[in-house]
């Protein structure tokens, strides 16, 4: 492949366009999403929380936090994730830790485009919703993160709808 050539190749069950966008975004899904709603979405912390407070509290290096996201439109989920995030640096440590940058900043914080790599991509074979494993990853942080799309978010009035609970399929 020469310089000025891109290939994403996904296994051919990915048949949606959209979908093959989604499970290629590399750190910018929130912007991928709004886009495609033409809605804001926000980001919902359910849960993020350091995996050993001492290491943070005596500063060891890395620090693991595991956090757990929704993001919604229009008070809908449309993407359920749960991640793991290593600190590996001074710099980011003191970014998450002393100046409250949140982990889901730290690249835009830091101006580092980190490295993508899809790991696994899924497609729910009784439903619409579909899955993805990926890493994030700069000198600084590491992230490994699972994202669960519901049931029907696809479809271009999903946000415009009452919010709908996440099917049974997505909780896994």
């Amino acid at each position: 492949m020469s310089q000025r050539e891109t290939s994403c190749m996904l296994p051919a069950i990915f048949k949606n366009p959209v979908q093959r966008i989604m499970l290629m975004a590399n750190g910018n899904l929130q912007r991928v999403l709004s886009a495609y709603y033409n809605l804001p979405v926000s980001v919902e912390v359910l849960f993020n929380e350091p995996e050993d407070p001492k290491r943070l509290n005596e500063r060891l290096l890395p620090i693991r936090y595991n956090r757990n996201i929704n993001l919604v439109c229009n008070g809908t989920v449309v993407c359920s994730a749960q991640s793991t995030v290593d600190i590996l640096t001074r710099k980011a440590a003191d970014l998450v830790i002393n100046q409250g940058v949140g982990i889901g900043q730290l690249f835009r914080t830091m101006n580092v485009l980190p490295t993508f790599a899809l790991i696994e991509a899924h497609l729910s074979d009784k439903d619409s919703s579909f899955s993805r494993l990926y890493e994030l990853r700069s000198g600084d942080v590491v992230c490994t993160i699972k994202e669960e799309f519901p049931d029907g978010m696809l479809d271009a009035d999903y946000c415009k709808q009452p919010p709908q609970p996440l099917s049974p399929n997505m909780l896994v």
